[in-house]
């Protein structure tokens, strides 16, 4: 399925049903346009080598899921793959799930080809496309705002993860069960994962923003520099919950740590009191004919209070050492 838009110099806004007409819209410098592909056929992934000529290599890149950003400079268009986050995407659980859609771009002078399997950001530049359709679109407008809206729909999730993180540290407090520990590892396997998305998407933002790339106008480099400083803030914030998460990993298990310690420390002390009291037992349950405990009439009440004494004896002391 593609859609495909053609903005004339002049202004305005129309919607092409055919790809026949690539072409001579590629060849014409009066007007910009913007082909964007979700989930494209056979033949409608053909028009990426076959009309615009872009790189083999690079149009393999665009049609399978690649895994990570990159941006990729060629003599006439840049080729970048962007990750998005929306809450159409991310399933905020008790763990976390923020799995990022990929999102292929082709730029060059006079058109915007993007690749896509759904994304949230995309159907808003096509609404907002639609509503200001009198104002100018250049290509290299389209490109920025695009990446403004994917940056900007990164915010709420982040912001949720900050919440769901917090949560997470409240429950290690009051409940530190085997489940807490599950979410945790989710959380922590997800938060790692994003972040290694955001180092290499904000290289890519930094490389677009900081007139690297020729194709870039130098009067637009202030919008690709916005989007970059909101995207540093995304990066950092991801950082910061790889570090909490961390953080909350080593509470849960410094919490299970110190219970389990409690847990010693009861049975230890239940040893070590039973253990002269089975020292008694033993003695008297010893069956040699020339012990005279044997036959006193009050060896059995005398052994029973010997125990109890030993027993207060040494609940007194631990007491007093503050170890119950």
């Amino acid at each position: 399925m593609f859609t495909l838009h053609v903005f004339p110099r002049t202004g305005g806004h129309r919607l092409s049903s055919s790809l026949d007409e690539l072409p001579a819209l590629v060849a014409d410098p009066s007007c910009a346009i913007w082909l964007d592909l979700h989930d494209p056929t056979a033949d409608e992934g053909r028009v990426l080598t076959d009309i615009f000529r872009f790189h083999q290599l690079a149009v393999e890149d665009a049609l399978q899921e690649y895994g990570h950003p990159k941006i990729d400079p060629f003599e006439d268009h840049i080729f970048c793959i962007v990750h998005g986050l929306d809450f159409a995407s991310a399933r905020l659980t008790d763990g976390f799930d923020l799995d990022t859609q990929e999102l292929d771009i082709f730029f060059g002078n006079g058109y915007l080809v993007t690749h896509h399997a759904g994304m949230r950001a995309v159907a808003a530049l096509h609404d907002e496309v639609a509503v200001e359709a009198r104002r100018p679109w250049s290509s290299v407008r389209l490109f920025h705002r695009l990446l403004d809206l994917l940056v900007d729909a990164y915010l709420p999730v982040m912001d949720e993860v900050g919440v769901r993180i917090e949560k997470l540290e409240d429950r290690v407090i009051h409940d530190p069960s085997p489940a807490v520990l599950e979410s945790i590892l989710s959380a922590k396997k997800s938060i790692l994962r994003l972040r290694r998305v955001t180092y290499h998407q904000r290289s890519i933002l930094e490389s677009l923003a900081r007139g690297h790339l020729d194709l870039i106008p130098a009067e637009s480099l202030a919008f690709f520099r916005d989007v970059h400083d909101h995207f540093v803030r995304v990066a950092d914030l991801a950082e910061s919950y790889r570090e909490s998460s961390q953080g909350t990993m080593e509470a849960y298990l410094s919490i299970t740590s110190n219970k389990l310690n409690e847990i010693m420390k009861v049975l230890t002390l239940i040893s070590t009191i039973m253990l002269p009291l089975t020292f008694i037992a033993g003695i008297y349950g010893m069956n040699f004919d020339h012990m005279p405990e044997l036959h006193w009439q009050v060896g059995y009440p005398l052994a029973l209070a010997a125990m109890a004494v030993t027993a207060v004896g040494l609940v007194g002391f631990f007491r007093r050492r503050g170890w119950l």
